[in-house]
This record gives C-alpha cells, structure tokens and sequence, in this order.
C-alpha cells in the first residue's frame, strides 16, 4: 500500500488502537500514565502507522456513501498529466474500483452530500 499520502483514524480506531495496547484502556483511561501514551506515539511513527498532515497543508476527503464521489474521483483520474506515474494512476483507478463497489453493494446508504 502507498502510503506517501498518509492515513485518517476515525475516533473509534484509535480507541481500538489503544486498547490493543493497553487492555486497560477500555476503561476510558490509558494505563497508569500520559507516558504509556506517548511511548505508543513513539512506537507508530517509528513503524510507520502514524502519519502526519501538515497543519496548513488542505485535505479533501470523499465517502463513500457520497453519490457524487465517484465522479470527483474520475474528474481528478482523467485530468492527470500523460506524464503522471503509472503507480499514482493506478491508486487513482483502485480507489474508484472501491467507491464503485462499495455503491453497489450498499445502494440505501448511498446519498447526497449534505
């Protein structure tokens, strides 16, 4: 998986992140101090699981259940350089295959963006 573009956690994986960590967790408290959290910090950027945005930087993010979001994603694939990497198109078509799937799969969730 390429992951130069970095990854977004929902609230949810994080808790079940922490609670893979620390079992305790599921407590609502992470162990017995802020350091066990910040040696986990540590240990994710070290391998690579955390990656940051920078705080300036503008993201735009689709859902799936967004009808339109397909075709954003087809408009961005389309008007690549010819010269784009092969390897960027192709993250580009994958990610449509995932949106294009998961409509079909799911068509009462899908909606228009609010």
């Amino acid at each position: 998986m390429d992951n130069k573009y970095g990854r977004i956690f929902t609230q949810d994986d994080v808790r079940m992140i922490l609670e893979r960590y620390d079992p305790e967790f599921s407590d609502g408290e992470f162990g017995d101090s802020d350091e066990n959290l910040a040696d986990l910090l540590r240990d994710m950027d070290a391998s690579g699981v955390r990656f940051k945005f920078e705080p300036d930087e503008p993201l735009f993010v689709f859902r799936g259940h967004d009808k339109r979001a397909a075709g954003g994603i087809r408009h961005y694939r389309d008007h690549q350089s010819p010269n784009a990497p092969r390897n960027h198109v192709y993250a580009i078509e994958a990610a449509l295959r995932a949106f294009d799937d998961y409509r079909q799969a799911n068509p009462g969730k899908m909606r228009e963006p609010d």
